[in-house]
């Protein structure tokens, strides 16, 4: 099936339950319970969570004035950050094209497919995150939130805080800076938590047989997919690499004793004989022609992994000095403070020099690496 044929069927449920839900809004008049309705936007505004809030800046009070002072650092960095990263990412997508990284925009089911359900978890955690600490740090500072709640946008669930414009305009460029820096720091933060976490209680413990050579040594000798090697020649593996290397040193036509841990967890042994790789023939191999590390609880790996790896990119990407990320805000307000009114033309400037290097970057990915998807 081609590309077209797979976003079909889903872009067409999307459209009509989009359809019928603004429809039935109309019907029911839901914005009298503060649900609103727009095109693929829905947003449900209640104050129980201005009162969460107001508990919550309570409740970190001695703790929110050294947060938000080092969370302000904490933005410049990640604006400092987010730039050269992608400075030298165009650098290489240009000259050195096995270094670059792929950048491309996070779309459901075009960008994002195989890890659309670890994408929406994770956008629910990063976005009440990121909103909390908006709101925490407003409500601390004496800025009314005007409106809290829960939306959906396209697929996508989330949270919002709505501090009041007027007031947010009003108070001191400090008081606003915090606020603006407070939502991407948490992101990272989080980010960075993760990080131990991962490392601490998910180790590979195996090869995970996802596919074997037709007729090759491992579907001769019995090797199947879901069964998970755990040594060779009584040498444990626990990754790959390992696997990797274990062959590599046999050789080929040497007979290798593997111990294997079959779907229903029992333990079992197989003979396999190397032989060479038909495009490599130094090369020895025993036909596996897809496996990935065996990680225990790999579900709960691939979620807490992926809320990582969004929590870090977006609050990178939400401290680029581009309009109206929270990282344009803190440029602008720095920038009207030493520079009074061309803070405008600033802005402008900022926003037409990061719209062409993440253009750029998109770009030259699809043109090096071709149409990706996650």
């Amino acid at each position: 099936m081609n590309l077209y044929g797979e976003i079909l069927p889903p872009l067409t449920v999307f459209l009509t339950v989009w359809a019928a839900v603004y429809l039935l809004s109309k019907a029911f008049r839901l914005e009298r319970f503060g649900v609103e309705v727009k095109p693929f936007l829905l947003i449900f505004r209640t104050g129980r969570f201005n009162r969460m809030l107001d508990w919550l800046a309570g409740r970190l009070g001695r703790a929110v004035p050294a947060l938000s002072n080092l969370s302000l650092a904490m933005s410049l960095g990640m604006m400092a950050l987010g730039t050269y990263l992608l400075t030298r990412n165009l650098y290489s997508l240009f000259y050195r094209v096995k270094e670059a990284a792929p950048v491309f925009p996070a779309i459901p089911f075009i960008t994002i497919r195989e890890s659309l359900p670890y994408f929406l978890l994770a956008a629910v955690v990063l976005i009440a995150v990121h909103e909390i600490a908006h709101g925490v740090v407003a409500r601390y500072e004496g800025i009314k939130v005007k409106s809290s709640g829960v939306l959906v946008a396209a697929i996508i669930p989330g949270g919002f805080v709505e501090p009041d414009e007027e007031e947010f305009k009003r108070a001191e460029r400090g008081k606003r800076l915090r606020v603006l820096a407070a939502g991407s720091t948490a992101n990272m933060a989080l980010a960075l938590l993760l990080i131990p976490l991962l490392l601490a209680f998910f180790h590979p413990s195996g090869v995970l047989v996802e596919g074997v050579w037709d007729g090759g040594p491992a579907m001769q000798a019995g090797i199947k997919p879901g069964m998970i090697i755990e040594a060779v020649g009584g040498v444990n593996v626990s990754s790959v690499q390992d696997l990797s290397q274990q062959i590599s040193k046999a050789g080929i036509n040497a007979d290798l004793t593997l111990r294997v841990r079959l779907p229903d967890g029992s333990l079992k042994t197989f003979h396999v004989r190397t032989v060479a790789d038909p495009d490599n023939p130094s090369r020895p191999i025993i036909g596996l022609t897809k496996v990935r590390n065996h990680i225990p609880h790999f579900q709960v790996y691939l979620a807490l992994f992926w809320l990582h790896f969004w929590s870090l990119n977006i609050a990178i990407f939400n401290m680029l000095p581009l309009y109206p990320l929270d990282g344009d805000g803190i440029a602008y307000n720095l920038a009207e403070k030493f520079l009074g009114g061309r803070a405008k033309i600033i802005r402008v400037g900022l926003t037409l020099f990061y719209l062409t290097l993440l253009g750029l970057n998109i770009g030259l990915t699809f043109g090096r690496f071709g149409f990706i998807s996650i």
